[in-house]
């Protein structure tokens, strides 16, 4: 019996998903990287990277600056998605709405950080045509930006310039970033939230689906955010503004005892009777951040590999590959600081199986 076309169409996007994710980078290709001692050298090896060419291949190594490296990378990012996504657009076009919105605030946000940082000229773009015909925000525009009020001129007719009004009235020489991020996050969280369908009842033992994926990341940046409160012994008005729970997997009496943690050693206590605790006992790490993102990370790998949900793998694919440019976000910024390459890969999500992957040869 021949599948119906949009079965056809999932199966395609699964094994698209999981073959780009096959050729991932392995710790030995990150142990190459982390080894350059210089930004060209650094870009040459980047260039010859196989999933990584198309995208870098007028990059000219010898010239290569950090913010020019970070944003090819951003944009490899975007190629890849685009190329998945459109593979599946009737389970991937929510999901591409979201991927949408969040490119679009990842893309203000680096605006806003080359203006703090007085180089304006260093926003650079280039989006796929399917992604472009998609986004709401003028990128052409946006790379005209000189201050706050061009910058919400170009934001015209948007969401986000409603969003960003307030930034017209900051002062000059303060930072815009520190006062547009946080609007922009929780722009970006209300996104993602909007994507998660609702909780399943009952079902236990079924395997996870979306709503699951969503309510881990929605999770692991408000059990974050509360520790770090807690270390501080942050005035407790600022819980319900930055611990957000509107999509979470932990019970109303969980999080009860986590924000009623005295102080972080409580807190880790409190955290270990949950299903992200027992998640963070099979890692190594250093910070919960780390751990989480750990655990995240490996959820994701086996539920690419398992699941038959487009949705959920596609999902699972963009942290992936968003973990991976992280990775060499972090390698460009230790190499441009002299950081010797041991400690680079102590930063890295993912390579823990550095004896048993094979790098590529080039």
């Amino acid at each position: 019996m021949e599948l119906p076309l949009r079965s056809k169409a999932s199966n395609a996007a699964l094994a698209k998903a999981r073959a780009m994710y096959g050729e991932r980078l392995r710790a030995a290709d990150y142990r190459r990287l982390a080894a350059c001692r210089t930004m060209p050298q650094l870009a040459a090896e980047l260039k010859a990277l196989p999933m990584y060419a198309p995208t870098l291949a007028a990059l000219n190594p010898p010239f290569a600056r950090r913010a020019q490296l970070e944003s090819l990378l951003r944009q490899a990012v975007y190629d890849r998605c685009d190329s998945l996504f459109r593979y599946e657009l009737s389970s991937g076009q929510q999901v591409y709405g979201y991927f949408t919105v969040s490119c679009e605030v990842d893309e203000i946000i680096t605006c806003l950080r080359c203006l703090d940082a007085g180089r304006p000229g260093d926003y650079l773009y280039k989006l796929p045509d399917f992604l472009k015909q998609r986004c709401t925000v003028d990128l052409y525009a946006l790379a005209r930006v000189t201050d706050a009020r061009s910058l919400l001129a170009a934001l015209e007719g948007t969401p986000y310039r409603k969003l960003l009004a307030p930034l017209a009235d900051v002062p000059a020489g303060y930072k815009l970033l520190v006062y547009a991020e946080p609007h922009l996050e929780a722009y970006r969280h209300q996104a993602l939230v909007a994507l998660a369908p609702e909780p399943r009842k009952g079902g236990a033992g079924k395997a996870p689906g979306l709503r699951d994926l969503i309510e881990m990341e929605c999770d692991n940046a408000a059990i974050s955010n509360a520790g770090r409160l807690i270390r501080m012994h942050a005035d407790p008005k600022w819980f319900d503004l930055l611990v957000r729970r509107d999509c979470t997997a932990l019970k109303p009496a969980e999080w009860q005892a986590l924000l009623a943690a005295r102080d972080f050693d409580a807190f880790r206590q409190a955290l270990a009777a949950t299903a992200y605790g027992r998640m963070l006992a099979r890692q190594q790490y250093t910070f919960l951040k780390e751990g989480l993102q750990k655990c995240r990370y490996d959820w994701c790998r086996k539920w690419l590999r398992f699941s038959t949900d487009p949705a959920l793998v596609m999902m699972c694919y963009l942290y992936l590959i968003q973990c991976e440019v992280k990775n060499l976000e972090h390698i460009i910024e230790g190499v441009h600081y002299g950081m010797p390459a041991d400690q680079l890969m102590n930063l890295l999500i993912g390579c823990e199986d550095a004896d048993t992957q094979q790098g590529r040869e080039h």
